[in-house]
């Protein structure tokens, strides 16, 4: 048998933690943070214990990597904002439904990033850089705003996140119940209102 390539090994090494963190993002969402132990993660991982702390030190850690993708998909979705070629109405249409299409894709791991955030003890240690993102989000879309003409683009803004925030607050609590495409379009009319 022929040793393994750097490439496949990295393979390997990205598909275990993939893994792990989608079953460690399975298991918080459903049961909670400081209910789940790492022990139960490497079994709905189907890996042993000492591999997962062969990639992740502690549970926080694991929760750090689920954040850290989190902000990376937030700047992917910011990126359309920030583009100052694309027309701003389109820029908040496409962020819009870009945001929809990943929470109808994947609800579980958006039901932790909500539950997570009304755990202080478990984001302590993030606080800051959450925070640093958040305000950054709000000014690009404040900035998009101020090109769209709205008459108080900070304020818009903050209303607009809150739309949104609570818009996917109730998908995630109501389910298939929720008649999230009908909101998805009302969010959009509803930022036709801003320049008026």
């Amino acid at each position: 048998m022929c040793p393994r390539s750097p490439a496949q090994i990295e393979e390997i090494r990205q598909r275990s933690m993939r893994l792990i963190l989608d079953s460690a993002l399975h298991l918080f969402a459903h049961q909670g943070f400081h209910n789940t132990t790492i022990s139960q993660i490497a079994k709905r991982a189907g890996v042993s214990k000492g591999l997962i702390y062969n990639y992740f030190s502690s549970k926080e850690e694991l929760v750090g990597g689920i954040i850290q993708e989190a902000m990376e998909t937030g700047e992917e979705i910011m990126s359309t904002i920030k583009d100052r070629e694309m027309d701003p109405w389109e820029a908040i249409d496409k962020s819009i439904d870009d945001i929809f299409l990943l929470v109808e894709k994947n609800p579980t791991y958006w039901k932790l990033l909500m539950s997570l955030s009304f755990q202080d003890d478990v984001l302590k240690q993030f606080e800051s850089l959450l925070r640093k993102q958040e305000f950054k989000n709000l000014e690009h879309l404040t900035e998009l705003l101020v090109r769209i003409g709205a008459k108080d683009p900070t304020l818009e803004a903050m209303y607009i996140s809150a739309l949104l925030d609570g818009i996917l607050l109730h998908y995630i609590h109501f389910k298939d119940q929720y008649p999230l495409s009908q909101m998805k379009d009302f969010l959009k009319a509803k930022t036709r209102d801003i320049s008026r």
